[in-house]
């Protein structure tokens, strides 16, 4: 669960950046919209986290595949939910967008985060047996 706050801390300041800085929002419908699509890239990428947590224990190749596959899964939703929002607003907003792809980077910095070790090692075995070999 600790390795969930940060997650949650980044919301917690999306929501406050949202609701709170004038610019990033046309009106209340705007905010709402803003604040349903942040709510649901947490959620996405809590859940993708927990799926890849749970698939540290795998091989490297079986690894990569899980991930890569995920997370061009959220590319695509995190550009859907974008489309959506684009479609749906009465204005057409582009902070509010450039905010919207800025939070999915975001979060895809905090998931790499977390699975870093999982590739360090394995790049470090792979070098040193490379080094070896030498």
């Amino acid at each position: 669960m600790k390795q969930f706050l940060p997650f949650i801390y980044v919301l917690l300041a999306q929501l406050l950046l949202t609701w709170l800085f004038p610019g990033l929002a046309t009106d209340y419908r705007d905010k709402i919209s803003i604040s349903i699509i942040v709510g649901l890239f947490c959620l996405v990428f809590v859940l993708g986290t927990i799926r890849l947590s749970t698939a540290l224990n795998v091989s490297q190749s079986q690894f990569n595949a899980r991930y890569f596959g995920s997370m061009g899964l959220r590319m695509l939703m995190a550009l859907i939910l974008i489309a959506i929002y684009l479609k749906t607003s009465n204005v057409i907003n582009k902070v509010g967008s450039i905010f919207l792809l800025i939070s999915y980077f975001v979060y895809m910095g905090f998931e790499i985060r977390i699975i870093l070790h999982k590739l360090r090692t394995n790049s470090e075995k792979s070098q040193n047996t490379d080094d070896a070999r030498k």
